[in-house]
């Protein structure tokens, strides 16, 4: 117990008086009387003024922490600003990677971006923890015979010198050449490979672009679904470096690729020239199997996500027995369906002239079993208004349309209000391809254009394929070429002016024997470039594929005839 003074005066007091009282009975004095009345204390004195305390007063009970109850609030403690992490990458790392981890610096202010390698975090080709795998090629300008190389080769063009250019250095080929280019820009690495034929290029997969072949490396190429990255040796594997715990923060913010290939961004379209099941194509499917016209170019059909023909001859239930030298008048029974179907076709091109040669009711019985098989239509249609309308793919996030018209006729051939046909070409074609190429579509644009019987476009030619390009198209693709045509880039895109005949009987001239199969490869929404299948049609229905010499010969005319 704490006692006040006055508490203190009080019983000090009252010790003295009973002191007293005991005492002096202790001496003789008269005891005292039985009932003593209660004891009177004096008035306690009044209160001597004392000084004001000073420091801290002595905890008062009850208080929350037994805090002074006058105690001044505790100062505020005011934080330490942590410096950024500084992020840098070492010359050979892939110039994207760099420009995310840039982009990363600017947005998160916990990074800074230094130029100085001595930084917290590297992204390096070195030791340290996985970030990505990036995927490099061998390519070549289109116009290039060459269709494959080695590893060994591009090695020793790499060490030894020559026309190559790179993106950026590759280290897993050793030391490069003084006279190789190098340069992040594509398009001058493009020019300059042109100009300087023959001539290699190294770059990223996913930087390829339309006017470049890529070469299959050792027999392998990054253009097949089933390609493994692991196994392939242009894979550059990109690290982090740095402190652990630096390390770590920044494989936490990181939201970047971690590939720039992926199969699951892949489209690989399959575009063929003339097919015609009619004449002397359709008395050899009588006579040796339905199937065999497609067994040399099934596969390459078969493996595509998106396989086209251009079927210029309607399916009727009365279709005669083919004569193998009948006139221009056109039909297909429909046994000769099974091809298609065994082809794996998913869109059926109808801009040709000769889809109602058999009357209206041939394209619309046609035009069931498309819808039957599941195969979507464009360039003609069951009317005006069917005929208008785009065939729509979305495939592993590429978004493709395609398009056609036939700016030629015959005029029965076209589709009216209340007829089926093709569709004739208008302004309006132009309009819808910008359309769609603002909607976000890849749209590939076809014409059944006048029939050519040489390589060369003509002038007219190229003016009306680059007026489709114009106006947004990805690719243009001439759907009338019973001749195999050249090839031209406009503003990017690619253009064939001419496939020649897939599935027909016109055997009087090598030009017309020699047939084309455009694969176009997209990945995440982009056309990277054009793989060429090249054959050549035998008896009257059938391309084989070219022996080495006959693709050299037919690559050599229309690259020339491309002014190339």
């Amino acid at each position: 117990m704490v006692w006040t003074n006055r508490q203190r005066l009080v019983r000090g007091l009252y010790l003295v008086a009973l002191f007293w009282l005991t005492a002096c009975g202790g001496v003789g004095l008269e005891p005292l009387p039985t009932a003593v009345s209660p004891l009177t204390l004096p008035a306690p004195p009044t209160p001597i003024g004392l000084a004001t305390p000073t420091g801290n007063l002595p905890p008062t009970p009850g208080l929350p922490g037994n805090l002074p109850a006058t105690a001044a609030p505790l100062p505020m403690m005011t934080p330490t600003a942590v410096p950024p992490l500084t992020l840098s990458a070492d010359p050979q790392v892939p110039q994207a990677l760099v420009r995310v981890a840039r982009g990363l610096a600017e947005q998160n202010p916990a990074f800074a971006w230094v130029e100085d390698g001595a930084a917290d975090v590297r992204l390096t080709l070195d030791s340290g923890r996985h970030l990505a795998d990036w995927v490099y090629v061998v390519a070549a300008p289109f116009a290039t015979l060459l269709d494959e190389i080695s590893l060994t080769e591009v090695q020793a063009r790499w060490q030894q010198g020559g026309a190559l250019f790179a993106t950026n250095e590759v280290t897993i080929l050793g030391s490069p050449h003084a006279a190789i280019t190098f340069s992040p820009e594509l398009a001058e690495l493009s020019e300059l490979a042109w100009r300087e034929r023959p001539s290699l290029l190294i770059l990223p997969f996913d930087e390829l672009q339309p006017d470049l072949k890529l070469l299959r490396l050792d027999g392998v190429s990054p253009l097949t679904a089933d390609f493994d990255p692991a196994a392939y040796p242009l894979t550059v594997v990109v690290n982090v470096a740095g402190r652990e715990t630096a390390v770590t923060q920044f494989l936490a913010a990181w939201d970047g690729p971690v590939s720039n290939w992926e199969a699951s961004k892949l489209t690989r379209v399959a575009m063929s020239g003339v097919t015609a099941l009619t004449r002397a194509t359709a008395f050899q499917m009588e006579i040796g199997g339905i199937l065999t016209p497609g067994q040399a170019v099934g596969p390459v059909l078969q493996k595509a996500d998106i396989a086209h023909v251009s079927n210029e001859v309607s399916f009727t239930p009365d279709c005669p027995y083919p004569d193998p030298i009948g006139g221009t008048t056109f039909c297909s029974r429909d046994s000769y369906f099974e091809l298609l179907t065994w082809l794996g076709i998913d869109v059926v091109e109808l801009t040709g002239n000769h889809v109602n040669d058999w009357g209206p009711d041939a394209l619309r019985h046609s035009l069931d079993l498309y819808a039957e098989a599941g195969m979507a239509v464009f360039g003609g249609g069951a009317d005006a208004a069917a005929a208008q309308q785009p065939a729509l793919f979305e495939h592993n996030g590429n978004r493709i349309a395609f398009v056609g018209c036939n700016p030629v006729g015959p005029a029965y051939a076209w589709a009216g209000e209340s007829q089926p046909g093709s569709r004739p070409c208008g302004s309006g074609f132009e309009a819808q391809i910008s359309q769609l190429a603002a909607d976000g579509y890849l749209v590939i644009a076809t014409l059944q254009y006048h029939e050519f019987y040489h390589y060369a476009a003509t002038a007219q030619q190229q003016v009306d394929f680059a007026a489709l390009v114009r106006a947004g198209a990805t690719a243009v693709s001439g759907s009338q070429g019973h001749h195999a045509q050249g090839f031209a880039f406009v503003d990017g895109a690619f253009v064939h002016y001419g496939l020649g005949n897939l599935f027909f009987d016109q055997m009087d001239m090598l030009g017309t024997r020699q047939t084309f199969v455009d694969t176009y490869l997209f990945y995440n929404g982009r056309l990277l470039g054009v793989e060429l299948w090249t054959g050549v049609i035998e008896n009257y229905c059938c391309p084989r594929e070219m022996s080495a010499a006959e693709r050299e010969a037919v690559l050599t005319a229309v690259f020339q005839a491309s002014d190339w």
